[in-house]
């Protein structure tokens, strides 16, 4: 089984006991992660869903509890933050959308929250439906399709 490199234990002791200034693209990340769950598991996102839905509601927010450590808190900011020392960004450093990306897609592989749940990382920012279906995609939107299948516009 991976491991988060001990190196991110001893990192982690540096004393930072916030993430004011510094955690906005982590906690964004959190928030469409959560997002995209909740649509995934009950198919739309409504309140009547998520009320008539209270267990997997819990369960998706409980994945993001930064009082729950490893598989529980499976994206917690100190997860993240520990994920994060693989690719040198360091408590207290900004993350871009690609690192994020990057460090949520590991941390869903390292404790697979969701069995029927993979994240694509796309970083050149064109959508590949073959990339996705590769991924195990068993039921893509028909939005989604439509997306992959147009054509990039080209400038004249």
């Amino acid at each position: 089984m991976t491991t988060i490199p001990d190196k991110a234990d001893r990192q982690l002791k540096i004393g930072i006991n916030n993430d004011i200034g510094w955690g906005c693209t982590i906690r964004v990340a959190q928030m469409m992660l959560a997002h995209t769950l909740l649509r995934h598991h009950l198919e739309s996102y409504d309140l009547r869903k998520l009320c008539a839905n209270e267990s997997s509601y819990l369960r998706v927010l409980t994945l993001m509890n930064d009082n729950a450590d490893g598989a529980q808190g499976a994206f917690s900011i100190q997860n993240i933050v520990r994920m994060s020392l693989i690719y040198d960004k360091f408590p207290g450093e900004w993350h871009g959308p690609g690192s994020i990306s990057h460090v949520i897609k590991d941390l869903n592989r390292l404790y697979a929250p969701k069995l029927d749940f993979q994240i694509v990382h796309f970083p050149d920012g064109m959508i590949y439906y073959d990339k996705i279906a590769k991924a195990g995609c068993r039921k893509p939107s028909k939005h989604l399709i439509e997306l992959c299948r147009k054509e990039p516009k080209t400038e004249e």
